[in-house]
């Protein structure tokens, strides 16, 4: 067993909000250069640059998962991770349908760009994905633990688009496998609002610039870097708290 130095909410350029500079090909030579062994790029509503990363990364000893942060009905945003694009892709799919068809204006909230590994754009995605999908948290959650992923609430001690700004609490019938802290010194004045009791705590980096890239991370003692792998040293962190 090993211990891995995970950071699974990376934006690409596909998130409207992220640098142009965050192409495949510069988040794997970012997460290398600060000592990263797992990374997610997890974009809104949105998992197709996650492909070009995995691709990226399979030439160095950096384990990439596929994923997204989804915006719920609730405008609660949700990490959604997976072992493999496809079935990330057919998480984009199911996503997509649900969102509304509203044509996103660049200029003011910037550009949605598919980039290979060489750093081509590939095609540019016009419908604005900051938006809320017309999907329940329970519904998605359901929806990625049946397929084998990791559902985790983002930056819950954020006063926006976090499950605790949008409901108040954390409900204890919904199957998280970790809630995601901006400040972990902060979570003992946050377990009064957690219904779901021994639930593990992580921070990732939620990078929008390459330089953000790892400044919030996560050690998982595992024997490998899958979705079960993790699911279960988060158990493990959870049992701790």
């Amino acid at each position: 067993m090993g211990s891995f130095s995970c950071d699974l909410h990376i934006h690409s350029t596909l998130s409207p909000c992220g640098s142009l500079d965050m192409s495949p090909r510069e988040i794997v030579e970012q997460a290398l250069q600060v000592g990263l062994n797992v990374i997610a790029v997890t974009d809104h509503n949105m998992a197709e640059n996650s492909y070009y990363v995995c691709q990226a990364a399979k030439k160095y000893d950096l384990i990439a998962l596929c994923g997204m942060e989804l915006q719920t009905i609730e405008e609660i945003h949700l990490l959604a991770i997976f072992d493999d694009f496809e079935t990330a892709f057919e998480f984009q799919n199911h996503i997509y349908g649900l969102l509304p068809d509203i044509e996103n204006d660049s200029n003011y909230f910037g550009d949605q760009v598919v980039v290979n590994t060489s750093d081509e754009i590939l095609r540019c995605e016009e419908r604005l994905l900051l938006n809320s999908v017309q999907i329940s948290i329970n519904d998605a959650v359901k929806w990625i633990k049946s397929h084998g992923g990791l559902a985790i609430p983002s930056h819950i001690d954020s006063p926006t688009f976090s499950i605790l700004s949008q409901l108040g609490f954390v409900p204890d019938d919904i199957p998280f496998d970790a809630l995601e802290v901006c400040r972990m010194d902060k979570v003992k004045d946050l377990l009064p609002l957690i219904m779901l009791k021994h639930v593990p705590f992580v921070t990732f980096s939620d990078a929008h610039y390459p330089a953000d890239i790892g400044r919030r991370r996560t050690l998982l003692d595992m024997n490998e870097a899958t979705c079960q792998a993790i699911a279960k040293a988060l158990e493990a962190l959870g049992s701790e708290v």
